[in-house]
């Protein structure tokens, strides 16, 4: 019976997995941004693997990636696109995500991104993704509590083996 509900919580996970990235990977491709994925893949690995840490929480996540973004926009024109400026606008959105108590590892991956991307930062794009983010982590954080309670519900309906 664990194996049973071992596998159908993989399956489960592995098909939200495949929703979640083909919603990321649409997204990006009707912006013409396919890098844009590269951090929201590990954003979707976060919240459904921990749906409880702090760091897949939807305020945390929202605010992570908004302030990486922001100083990765604003760092850009004043550095260039050197390793150099690419490490000291990735050091700096680390900073400011441990200063603010906002830590989302995947979100460090935007400096980059902007540091190194030719043109505008794909504002719209990104924003939905990360609401996008947000909903899934709302939903994570609920599908638990719903697995839980279906999984006693079964138990407690069915004999013990």
């Amino acid at each position: 019976m664990r194996f049973l509900l071992l596998l159908a919580r993989r399956l489960h996970n592995a098909g939200l997995v495949v929703l979640a990235v083909g919603i990321l990977a649409l997204i990006a491709h009707l912006s013409s941004q396919p890098l844009l994925m590269a951090p929201f893949a590990p954003s979707i690995l976060a919240i459904l693997t921990q749906p409880r840490s702090p760091g897949s929480a939807p305020n945390v996540l929202i605010a992570a990636y908004m302030v990486a973004a922001v100083i990765s926009v604003l760092l850009k024109d004043a550095l260039p696109p050197e390793w150099w400026g690419v490490a000291l606008a990735t050091g700096g959105a680390i900073l400011a995500l441990e200063a603010l108590d906002i830590l989302h590892p995947p979100a460090v991956a935007i400096p980059i991104l902007v540091m190194l991307g030719n043109g505008e930062f794909p504002l719209a794009a990104f924003t939905i993704g990360v609401v996008a983010l947000a909903i899934m982590s709302l939903l994570g954080r609920r599908l638990p509590q719903w697995k839980i309670q279906a999984a006693k519900q079964a138990s407690v309906s069915q004999p013990a083996e």
